[in-house]
């Protein structure tokens, strides 16, 4: 359908157009693993794969919580402060040539695998539930997703039901899946094995080098399969693009920095905004600022009336954390689980419109 043409048909036009910003509430009625349940997993995998770096990490752990002598417990341990304690690391030991590559340390970037490696290990593949399948198939071309997943939970599931997607807003027929924290099939950088160039996976370049970036972005699909993972260690060609809660997220994301600047551009052209699972930290200026500066206007971007922020979340911080939104009356808090409820509201607002 074509924007030209009168009032009402350009009305209708940006009725159906919507945004989904998704947390990690969004995936974990799949099992995908929450922060503190995920580092627990993806430090016993790590102990068991790749016992001589994750010595390192557990050491750098126990010191993170002031509990050097005892055995690690890593349901203690905060995952942003012990991604900010190797941060710190890395900048002490910098000089010393302890950084492995311009991604950061081994210490760093054998995290980033195992948590990855268990988030996909933790994504439905064949049983998916109908929940997501029934989200899939409400999309349309026309939708963009805003994640602030890992994950590829949702890259499974259009799959599964035959839609395409893209990541970087290139393909006009596909659903724009615009992920900022990145992804476990992601890396920064060409694909590489100890130095030497390397391709075993089909990487696809997400061409941001065209636009203001100066370092590439892969991905691979076949990481999406746990499968895929079985031949793989790290400090090699899968090297994940995660950016890490904590101080390094202020120099993890000027690698995508692109993609913080187009979300800003999609609320001009869309109507409904659904936000699911999404936690706002208090200690994540990256986020904050990003809705502070977008959500209390959102009903202004348009010009077309009737557009509706809906903020699906059960925590009950979600009233205070979404607050300077919700005074302004166009947002509404449903505070549950995402469900196949949410799945119909936004079915039945979609023929709506």
């Amino acid at each position: 359908m074509s924007a030209a043409g009168d009032g009402s048909s350009l009305e209708q036009y940006v009725r159906r157009n919507r945004v989904f910003i998704l947390g990690a509430g969004f995936s974990a009625g799949a099992g995908v693993p929450l922060t503190e349940e995920l580092l627990v997993s993806a430090m016993r995998k790590f102990s068991i794969e790749c016992p001589g770096i994750y010595a390192r990490v557990e050491n750098y752990a126990k010191e993170s919580i002031g509990s050097i002598d005892a055995a690690l417990d890593a349901s203690r341990v905060s995952f942003s402060e012990l991604c900010t304690f190797l941060e710190f690391i890395e900048l002490r030991e910098y000089g010393g040539g302890e950084r492995r590559c311009e991604n950061g340390s081994r210490e760093k970037l054998a995290l980033r695998f195992y948590l990855a490696k268990t988030i996909v290990e933790r994504t439905p593949g064949n049983s998916i539930p109908q929940l997501y399948i029934d989200f899939a198939a409400q999309l349309h071309e026309r939708d963009i997703i805003i994640s602030l997943n890992w994950d590829g939970l949702l890259e499974v599931v259009l799959e599964a039901v035959g839609k395409t997607y893209t990541y970087n807003f290139s393909d006009e027929r596909a659903i724009k899946l615009c992920k900022l924290h990145g992804s476990v099939n992601w890396r920064l950088g060409e694909p590489n094995q100890w130095g030497e160039p390397v391709n075993t996976l089909g990487w696809q370049s997400l061409e941001f080098t065209k636009g203001m970036m100066t370092r590439e972005i892969y991905h691979s699909p076949a990481l999406l399969r746990f499968s895929t993972w079985q031949a793989y260690s790290p400090l090699g060609e899968v090297d994940p693009f995660l950016v890490l809660p904590g101080y390094g997220k202020a120099f993890d994301v000027r690698a995508n920095a692109v993609l913080w600047y187009k979300p800003e551009f999609a609320f001009a052209a869309t109507h409904d905004v659904y936000i699911i699972g999404l936690g706002l930290a208090h200690d994540d200026f990256f986020v904050r600022s990003f809705f502070l500066s977008n959500l209390p206007h959102i009903d202004a971007f348009s010009g077309v009336d009737g557009r509706r922020i809906f903020i699906i979340n059960p925590d009950e911080r979600s009233s205070s954390d979404y607050e300077f939104v919700l005074r302004k009356g166009h947002a509404e808090l449903i505070q549950s689980p995402f469900s196949a409820e949410h799945v119909d509201l936004m079915t039945k607002r979609l023929s709506d419109a």
